[in-house]
């Protein structure tokens, strides 16, 4: 007599039939198995990442971290070159008068403000130093919350930390702002133009790159945005 095998077709098998043998081809639960296994079926298979998915998971995760906190360095490198600029340039300035580098378009002198550019909020001291703290605190939120690859927010926000750090310390340090950079190009309604430091310079900066980031991303999303 034959007897029919999965796993070789037909061969001849002695009677009786419990002498047999059993094949050892795979079972059809074995194959089902094994293609459980291979495509993340069975119990555990949705539940599970797969190590590929997982490392890429990791690589872009660390990728952002760093991108982060290579703004942040940014940051704290606009801090450090505004405080260099007044321990180098504020500190041996004459109490009164100008040192011109440039006559008469560009000089020092020291000035020792406690208010806002323009002469703004004079007298104010203590609170300006805690609106630049909450302005700060805003700034290290809004660079978290906003993508590491989103280069010219990134770029503002870090310009503007650093600047409002620089000016921050100041007001605790000395309970004002120690500016002394002059310029004067005869400029109307900018004459005479306020004298500012070089975190006022990078908060300036960041603020204007700052509009014309939301303003390309406005007009991004209006693109994307299907058309009606």
């Amino acid at each position: 007599m034959t007897t029919p095998f999965r796993s070789g077709g037909w061969r001849p098998c002695p009677s009786p039939p419990p002498a047999c043998p059993v094949s050892s081809g795979p079972s059809v639960g074995s194959e089902v198995t094994a293609a459980e296994a291979s495509d993340g079926g069975g119990p555990s298979g949705p539940d599970q990442v797969h190590p590929s998915a997982a490392h890429q998971l990791s690589g872009d995760g660390e990728r952002t971290l760093r991108g982060k906190l290579a703004w942040l360095v940014l940051a704290a490198l606009v801090l450090g070159l505004d405080l260099w600029s007044k321990q180098v340039c504020f500190e041996p300035l004459p109490e009164v008068g100008r040192t011109m580098l440039v006559e008469p378009w560009f000089g020092f002198t020291k000035v020792r403000n406690t208010g806002m550019m323009w002469g703004a909020l004079q007298g104010m001291g203590e609170l300006l130093r805690w609106f630049r703290v909450g302005a700060a605190v805003v700034v290290v939120f809004m660079m978290i919350s906003t993508a590491a690859r989103a280069r010219l927010l990134q770029l503002s926000l870090a310009l503007v930390l650093g600047g409002a750090l620089g000016n921050i310390y100041d007001g605790f340090r000395f309970g004002s702002v120690r500016d002394f950079i002059l310029v004067d190009f005869d400029i109307r309604f900018f004459d005479p133009f306020p004298i500012f430091n070089v975190a006022d310079s990078a908060i300036s900066v960041g603020v204007t790159l700052l509009a014309l980031g939301l303003l390309l991303e406005d007009r991004r999303a209006a693109r994307a945005a299907p058309q009606k």
